[in-house]
């Protein structure tokens, strides 16, 4: 037998000899692990599970897992163990002179009793919503426990994650196991003595006098001693380790305790009040009461004897893929994982809840029979004895449930149903109509009643007397139906109701004339709407907006835009004014003109443009294509020129006046503006104007240089269509300056200057033009 005194620790694993055989060793493994079967895979699966849909409580899923824990000594060790252990058999046989040495044999452990506590994170429910836990192990072999958690759909998550991270731990085992083993020699002696005891005494004296005092005297005295006093002797012989003591002490102190919990004495209770009056008729009283309670408990254990010795060792359950297989290789989550879609295909149904939204107790209808078909068979009605396939809907809150179980993954049915109207021979059968809606309502325009409230909306009685309204409805194998009335301030609903004998498929028309109360006539355009509640609102029952943008350079052309817009609606003889004016403040406003048809009416507009320069510009009347109006109208094309001063060499020129020019009759455009150039406004200039015709870029130029020696040289004018104006004062004028002109203005001039000096005033222009015109004088010319 398991001697507990023979004990020591081998690769982690505490190691038990026998009392009497030197071979025979007991082994019992640190804590607990998951249990393997023989191809070494682990006994554990993980289940995650999800429903179809949703369901009342809200719940989509959850998960289950199942494992086994077993408490045995790990395979791999018992070799180096048996080796440990061989080597100590083969000294105590040496020793005792036994001859062959015997083999190290294992013995088994003799377990009396145990059990297996599962500890778990969300065990309150938020994650493990039931355990199942035997309560004990198996108590023999390899001590196997099973446990299964069912849990929530955060706790699935949470234990998945939790198993598959490695260094995770989610999940500890607690044994608590008793087995049978031996004392040694030492001699244990245990006593409890508990006593209580309780003393009442009480007099009561009465003296009733006839001629004093009446006289009355109680005493009471009441005691209660209770003690209790609990001792162990131990005669520990040989056993001097500490490390065996303290395991002998702790189970003998336990041993003691469990017989005393059998043998616990109950508190004595006091005498109760009702039990201290005095009795009637009785004056004088006398009570003695005492009571006296000892429980004792002796205990002894010798050396001789088995005793059931205990162990309780805990121990995390390690992460799935931590855990290693018996070739060294690690675990896969994906053998041990398993996601479960319970939308099974074989048990897949197709349900459907039939309604009619028709008012019954007001609407003309006796009843609405729907009959629905799935793979033309009838469905199942889910309502007890009621016909396959078909209901008889009366109530606003009467329903069909009808259901399926779903074939070919086809969630297509058909469906019909026929109206029965109150006063009525003649019915209305709709098609059979194909659809998977799931709530199957058959509306108030589907059962053929035109059912259709009219009330006053936002009409000023103030200038309207009256509103004659004309309502219309039309559709095929439907008769054309008209209803005519008027609403008033004494009349403000009417009810349009008509059998029609078809589904509403089209809106109905109405179209409303006005009767002013100064007279006048106003006729709406006709209107279309599909609604039961149609209400008639005021004549100007639309709006129309007109926005009007400046487009042009408020900051440093245009001064102001004078704007005048007009809304005509001829039909209805009606107009509306409005003026305004666009500045640099102020470049844009919205016209919001109330109309009675918002298609009836059009806008012009007219305007006078007034330009900081001081010229203006009228613009017509004009009809708006549009809602937006821009004004000034849109600059077709700009002409932009670039005046290039490089070629100035400002030690020969003063001063440089160009003069430029644009003419457009067609377009009404005539401008014209003069740029000067010095040393000190040396600069290019740009000359930018807007175009009426963008095909027409041709513009006029003059250049007049002045320069250094008095002398003024002057190029143009000439037409040009370069977007860059180069100014050179050394550009040969090509229009030919006539004889004449140099006779009565420069003669004087040309016979004083220099050869240079003569070709800036255009001398060689003049010599060219004598020599083609006069060529016998050219020499004469050319000395001159």
């Amino acid at each position: 037998m398991l001697q507990i005194d023979k004990v020591q620790t081998i690769e982690e694993v505490t190691v038990y000899g026998d009392h009497e055989k030197i071979n025979v060793f007991y082994l019992i493994p640190q804590q607990p692990r998951y249990r393997r079967y023989t191809d070494g895979k682990l006994a554990f699966s993980f289940m995650k599970y999800r429903f179809p849909v949703d369901r009342p409580d809200g719940r989509k899923g959850g998960g289950f897992v199942l494992f086994d824990v077993e408490f045995v000594v790990d395979a791999a060790k018992l070799p180096k163990i048996k080796e440990v252990l061989a080597g100590q058999v083969a000294q105590d046989a040496n020793r005792l002179g036994i001859s062959p040495v015997p083999d190290v044999i294992f013995g088994p452990i003799n377990y009396a009793k145990g059990t297996t506590q599962l500890i778990v994170a969300g065990s309150d429910g938020l994650f493990v919503e039931k355990l199942h836990n035997p309560g004990k192990p198996s108590l023999y072999g390899n001590n196997i426990a099973t446990f299964g958690l069912e849990l929530s759909e955060n706790g699935a998550t949470f234990f998945e994650e939790a198993m598959k991270t490695p260094g995770g731990s989610s999940v500890a085992v607690v044994y608590d196991l008793w087995f049978w083993a031996r004392l040694p020699e030492i001699t244990v002696d245990g006593y409890f003595y508990a006593s209580n005891f309780y003393s009442f005494y009480q007099t009561i004296d009465t003296d009733w006098n006839l001629w004093s005092e009446d006289s009355y005297r109680e005493t009471i005295r009441e005691q209660l001693i209770q003690s209790e006093a609990m001792d162990l002797k131990f005669d520990w012989g040989l056993v001097d380790d500490e490390k065996i003591r303290g395991p002998i002490r702790d189970w003998a102190t336990r041993a003691l305790e469990d017989a005393v919990e059998r043998k616990m004495i109950q508190a004595v209770a006091p005498v109760p009040d009702d039990q201290r009056k005095t009795p009637d008729g009785i004056e004088d009283v006398t009570r003695d009461i005492s009571n006296t309670q000892i429980s004792n408990v002796t205990i002894h254990y010798s050396e001789a004897q088995s005793v059931e010795w205990n162990i309780a060792p805990p121990g995390q359950l390690q992460s799935i893929v931590d855990q290693k297989m018996p070739d060294g290789s690690p675990v896969r989550w994906e053998d041990y994982f398993h996601v479960i879609d319970l939308d099974d295909e074989f048990f897949r149904q197709l349900r459907v809840n039939t309604f009619v939204n028709a008012d019954f107790d007001h609407l003309p209808i006796r009843s609405v029979e729907v009959k629905l078909l799935y793979n033309g068979r009838p469905m199942a009605n889910l309502e007890p004895n009621q016909p396959e396939g078909e209901v008889v809907l009366n109530k606003p809150d009467a329903i069909g449930k009808f259901a399926a179980y779903v074939e070919n993954d086809n969630w297509k049915y058909k469906y019909s149903y026929q109206v029965n109207y109150i006063g009525e021979s003649r019915i209305y059968q709709s098609p059979e109509v194909e659809t998977n809606e799931g709530n199957l309502t058959i509306g108030v325009d589907d059962v053929g009643i035109l059912d259709v409230s009219v009330s006053a909306g936002d009409l000023d009685w103030n200038e309207i007397d009256r509103a004659l309204v004309v309502f219309r409805y039309e559709d095929r194998n439907v008769e054309p139906f008209e209803d005519q009335f008027v609403l008033s301030p004494s009349q403000l609903t009417h009810k349009v109701r008509k059998v029609i004998f078809e589904p509403m498929r089209k809106n109905y028309r109405y179209q409303v004339k006005y009767f002013m109360k100064n007279g006048k006539e106003v006729q709406g355009s006709e209107l279309e709407s599909r609604s039961s509640n149609l209400f008639i609102n005021d004549v100007f029952g639309g709006r129309k907006t007109v926005s009007v943008r400046g487009a042009g350079d408020f900051a440093n052309r245009i001064q102001s835009v004078f704007v005048n817009l007009t809304y005509t609606d001829v039909r209805n003889d009606y107009t509306q004014t409005r003026s305004q004016a666009l500045t640099a403040a102020v470049t844009f406003f919205d016209w919001v003109i109330p109309v009675i048809s918002e298609t009836g009416g059009k806008v012009t507009y007219s305007a006078d443009v007034v330009y900081r320069d001081g010229t203006s510009e009228h613009i017509p009347e004009t009809q708006a294509v549009s809602d937006t109006i821009l004004l000034p109208p849109p600059v077709e094309a700009f002409l932009e020129i670039n005046l290039e001063p490089a070629l100035l060499d400002w030690t020969r020129v003063k001063l440089v006046r160009a003069s430029l020019s644009y003419h457009d009759p067609e377009g009404g455009v005539s401008v014209a503006k003069d740029f000067i150039f010095s040393a000190q406004k040396a600069a290019g200039q740009t000359w930018k104007i807007e175009l009426k015709n963008g095909d027409h870029k041709t513009y006029a130029y003059k250049i007049t240089y002045f320069m250094m020696d008095g002398l003024q040289k002057t190029i143009g004018p000439k037409d040009s269509t370069d977007l860059t104006l180069i100014l050179d004062p050394d550009e040969r004028n090509t229009e030919a300056i006539p004889l004449r002109r140099i006779k009565d203005t420069q003669v004087e001039a040309v016979k004083l200057k220099t050869a240079r000096q003569m070709e800036t005033i255009g001398w060689k222009s003049f010599a060219i033009e004598s020599a083609q015109a006069e060529p016998a004088g050219q020499e004469a010319a050319r000395q001159e």
